[in-house]
């Protein structure tokens, strides 16, 4: 036995040399605004690309999307983890007043999807949402031309996001020649849409939908009242039902965003920010969304983005 406990002490140094364990790794925090396929494709960019790092990912999401306070907890619990950085898709302005205050004790934030007014997040990842909704109004306009009558379906006030969309598709369709005849928030109340729809459809030639769960709502609502199919729709983000619509002439176009790269690119963000890299201001990079049609979709045997 004198022998033998030596060379496993060994072994085991051996072990401890070649492989450090996972909680010796520095550890990231991501906490995304909700538990749809989007978000789970956005957290497989990004603990695909910490394990490339050499990170441990540690992620924790809300139940159900917008809340404020429970993203506010969940920063806790990821902290109690003991996490040294922070990805969040802030669910509104008072989150940054959390960030500013972790920066000052050296946690930096990345945030994904969507910013919030202040200063407080080392860099920011999203989609072009402005853009995104530009890309919607030439899809209608090309439909539709001068004088076409469209609605807006937005989701909530105060979501950066699709406030950015919304913005992007009226200014474009001012300059178009569209005629915004409805513009309201209905959220994605399938139910709330249906009474909308029902009175407004006889006057509208097209609608734009600025977020997958208000575009599914849409479209169940369309086929409820019998309509899906007989106004042009353009919606955003794919899956199933949408890319189904799609292929059966209920949907239009729709724009999809890149959630695996974002949260790739909010990783290798973060560890420049570990490593001490200084940013005078927030950095930004903002990735272009990708218009789907019919065709495209027919040409794609497995589209890129299965959310």
């Amino acid at each position: 036995m004198p022998r033998i406990i030596p060379f496993i002490c060994l072994l085991l140094s051996a072990w401890g040399l070649a492989a450090p364990p996972s909680w010796a790794r520095d550890c990231i925090g991501l906490v995304p605004a909700g538990t749809s396929s989007y978000w789970a494709e956005l957290e497989a960019g990004a603990r695909r690309t910490a394990e490339d790092l050499q990170l441990q990912l540690y992620t924790r999401g809300p139940a159900h999307e917008g809340s404020v306070e429970v993203q506010l907890q969940l920063i806790d619990h990821v902290l109690a983890h003991g996490c040294k950085a922070l990805i969040i898709a802030p669910a509104g302005d008072a989150i940054d007043a959390r960030i500013v205050a972790l920066r000052a004790e050296g946690i930096p934030t990345v945030y994904v999807d969507r910013s919030v007014a202040g200063e407080g997040a080392y860099a920011l990842v999203a989609t072009d949402n402005f853009l995104a909704g530009q890309l919607a109004r030439q899809q209608l306009a090309e439909r539709l031309g001068r004088g076409g009558r469209v609605g807006v379906l937005r989701l909530r006030p105060g979501l950066q996001s699709t406030e950015e969309r919304e913005r992007g598709f009226l200014l474009a369709a001012q300059s178009a020649g569209l005629q915004v005849v409805f513009d309201t928030y209905l959220g994605d109340d399938r139910q709330r849409i249906v009474g909308a729809l029902s009175e407004q459809l006889p006057r509208l030639d097209g609608l734009f939908s600025p977020n997958g769960s208000g575009s599914r709502a849409t479209l169940a609502a369309l086929r409820q009242l019998g309509k899906a199919g007989q106004v042009d729709f353009v919606g955003f983000d794919g899956g199933e039902p949408l890319f189904g619509a799609l292929r059966e002439g209920q949907i239009q176009a729709l724009l999809l965003q890149q959630p695996q790269a974002m949260g790739d690119h909010a990783v290798r963000l973060v560890q420049r920010a570990l490593s001490g890299e200084r940013a005078i201001t927030r950095l930004q990079l903002l990735l272009e969304p990708r218009v789907m049609t019919a065709r495209d979709l027919a040409e794609t045997a497995a589209p890129a983005q299965p959310w």
